[in-house]
């Protein structure tokens, strides 16, 4: 890893300030975090490294998945493929169950094999922050890589002062897949002098697509797939210090696509109509008196249940997966002159329960999976400003979790703590430098520790010949520990009515205990050397690299550069690993006209050719140049006030194209066109 991108920046900001004489504040790339940190801060005072993607990027992009709308974020990738309902989140090439995922502050806590776990339709969403690096300090299990939080949208995010009722419609279109969108919501808001502020909002979307094609106007077979979401919330707040609030969503995805989406069909890898809902119900309880700084409380209670039916059509077998979470938070903060103490305690439990049919092949499936998950834990956060500029920030976290095998009769238990400690440092009035470090775990899952019965089977052997899974309960937990530092500058009226901010971010994060499916004996058909699968602790990581984003507005005119890149290696040959994506450089650049009616934007990226790999790996990933354009209208006033119409080409060049250590090509050129109509 090298530190010159780091000199660059200081440099950068130091011939900068020549011309800036009185730096003033940046506000408009200076984004509020609300769910990813835990904390209410701004996005230029945390030492972490974040991105947030708002709602009105959200419009622009117009994305299929929570990944896509990601896709252009330094050291932030797409995984599993061109199909939506699969796609995944990396971040510094750590993806899967090392990456938390969060909505509205609730776990997500659903995986199960190669099926998709990001089920919220974007159009629900008011934002998506993303915190890049280990946070276990804050959330516990599973954020070795990062957090994706996800804001799903209110009332409140609609309605201008003095209104108490309204709603939208709104109707897409995109040429790569005939896939047809419509959505709406209608909201509300009921203010009285005696039971206080009433606010709802019932929002809803469904689509339906045909094959999408890659580049070179190839057609992905079983691609396509209809669906459905909605989201309906009830907040009340009985006095301005406190809120009640009740919210249920639902996903709904059907689909004919291979048992593992992330490729093709093929002997192994079966055609499967596939019917996935997703439904989670979540209250809330805040109460902050303005006048006591012991008491900003914070409650949530919480259910998630995902169900996968699926049809083995060209097996004649019928397989369900059911995944249930209930689990609680329950935090405060108290001010004592320069310290802000955070403290809470939070929990859940996972149940797992899987059906698999072996009609036909008897003995040759998976057994079932019958299991529970177990976490409690404990935290405790202090921020303390040591100067007026220097602020330090310290926690733990305590994890105790345990395994339960109900079919096997099984069970395991452990635990872990989780330090964190930062430091933030006011240098001057436009740069603000931080560093930090986060002691990191992922805890086992039930599947990893208690699958039994057959992997797959090849029936060309005589006979019959089947891969085993072997249990594992001694599998350890998965630590990682990461280290880094960041500039963060702001600057305002360098060349007049103009405002740019950079932040860059180097970091380290050793992961330890990698788990890892595995095969053992591999002599296939040799009596007594049958092959068997496990999941075991395998690697020991090392993941350095950086990432730089630069935001410049000069007038109306807008730019943004991203560049993200990560190198792993096996720190116990040095080798490089596999599934660490390769470098990525992304440009935004837009023009406001009209008065700020429209926008019109272009989007580059360029992604590097991927040739650091394992010596198993032969063959090197090409580099690839994607180029989008963008037009957002909506006129503030006159005739068409309320409408807003947003239009785009993605791939103009219909580049065939496919993503380091991806089996899939990606999706080809698209036109996407969607109106809105808002009342």
């Amino acid at each position: 890893m090298t530190k010159k991108p780091l000199v660059i920046a200081m440099a950068m900001a130091f011939s900068s300030s020549v011309y800036a004489t009185t730096a003033e504040h940046v506000t408009e790339f200076d984004e509020v975090l609300v769910s990813a940190t835990r904390a209410t801060e701004k996005a230029s005072q945390t030492s972490r490294s974040v991105a947030v993607v708002n709602e009105e990027q959200l419009q622009e992009l117009q994305p299929s998945s929570v990944a896509q709308a990601l896709k252009n974020e330094a050291n932030i990738s797409v995984s599993n493929g061109p199909r939506a309902s699969s796609q995944g989140v990396n971040i510094r090439g750590l993806g899967g169950q090392r990456v938390l995922q969060t909505i509205d502050g609730a776990r997500q806590n659903t995986t199960s094999g190669h099926r998709g776990t990001y089920f919220i339709d974007p159009e629900l969403l008011s934002s998506v922050e993303v915190l890049r690096g280990s946070a276990s300090s804050l959330w516990g299990s599973g954020a070795i890589g990062g957090v994706v939080a996800q804001n799903t949208k209110s009332a409140h995010d609609f309605l201008e002062e003095e209104d108490t009722f309204g709603g939208y419609l709104k109707q897409a279109f995109e040429t790569n897949g005939d896939r047809a969108k419509t959505s709406g919501a209608v909201y509300g808001l009921s203010e009285t002098s005696t039971a206080g502020d009433i606010d709802w909002l019932l929002n809803g979307s469904y689509y339906d697509s045909n094959n999408i094609k890659v580049g070179n106007d190839q057609t992905l077979e079983n691609s396509a797939s209809e669906g459905s979401s909605g989201l309906a919330k009830f907040g009340w707040e009985p006095t301005d210090e406190q809120r009640l609030q009740l919210s249920a969503r639902f996903s709904k995805v059907d689909e004919l696509v291979p048992s593992n989406p992330a490729t093709e069909v093929g002997s192994s890898v079966p055609l499967v109509k596939r019917k996935t809902s997703d439904q989670n119900v979540t209250l809330d309880y805040s109460f902050n008196p303005t006048a006591n700084k012991l008491l900003d409380l914070n409650a949530t209670l919480y259910w998630n249940g995902t169900d996968y039916d699926e049809d083995r059509i060209t097996k004649n077998q019928i397989d369900s997966t059911t995944y249930d979470t209930l689990g609680f938070s329950i935090n405060n903060r108290s001010t004592f002159g320069i310290v802000a103490l955070s403290y809470g305690v939070d929990g859940y439990q996972d149940k797992i329960k899987t059906v698999r049919d072996d009609s036909g092949q008897t003995g040759q499936r998976p057994d079932n999976i019958d299991g529970e998950t177990t976490v409690w834990g404990a935290f405790t956060r202090a921020d303390v400003t040591v100067l007026d500029n220097v602020s330090v920030n310290a926690a733990v976290r305590y994890d105790s979790f345990k395994n339960t095998s109900n079919n096997l009769h099984q069970e395991s238990d452990d635990s872990a703590f989780s330090p964190s400690v930062g430091l933030v440092w006011t240098t001057t009035d436009w740069l603000t430098l931080s560093a930090q470090f986060d002691q990191a775990f992922r805890a086992p899952s039930i599947e990893e520790m208690y699958s039994t019965g057959s992997h797959y089977c090849i029936p060309s052997i005589p006979g019959g010949f089947c891969n085993t899974f072997e249990i594992n309960p001694d599998l350890n937990a998965e630590k990682a520990q990461n280290k880094e530092i960041k500039a963060d500058l702001r600057f305002s009226e360098l060349a007049g009515d103009d405002e740019l901010a950079m932040t860059l971010s180097v970091f380290r994060n050793d992961v330890n205990d990698f788990i890892e499916q595995s095969a053992s004996d591999p002599l296939m058909g040799v009596p007594g050397l049958e092959q068997k699968t496990s999941w075991n602790n395998v690697d020991e990581a090392k993941l350095t690299g950086f990432e730089l984003s630069t935001r410049y507005r000069y007038g109306q005119t807008r730019m943004i550069v991203n560049y993200g890149q990560t190198e792993g290696k096996d720190k116990s040959d040095n080798d490089y690993l596999a599934n660490i994506p390769a470098k990525k450089l992304a440009i935004d650049l837009s023009q406001t006209i009209m008065e700020g009616d429209m926008k019109l934007g272009t989007r580059f990226s360029y992604t590097a050719k991927q040739d650091q790999l394992p010596t198993s790996q032969p063959e090197a990933f090409d580099a690839y140049k994607l180029w989008d354009i963008y037009v957002a209208w909506e006129p503030a006033m006159g005739t068409f006030e309320g409408l807003r119409v947003d239009f785009s080409v993605e791939n103009i060049g219909d580049e065939e194209y496919r993503q380091a250590w991806q089996t899939l090509y990606e999706q080809g050129r698209n036109f996407k066109l969607s109106a809105r109509y808002s009342f």
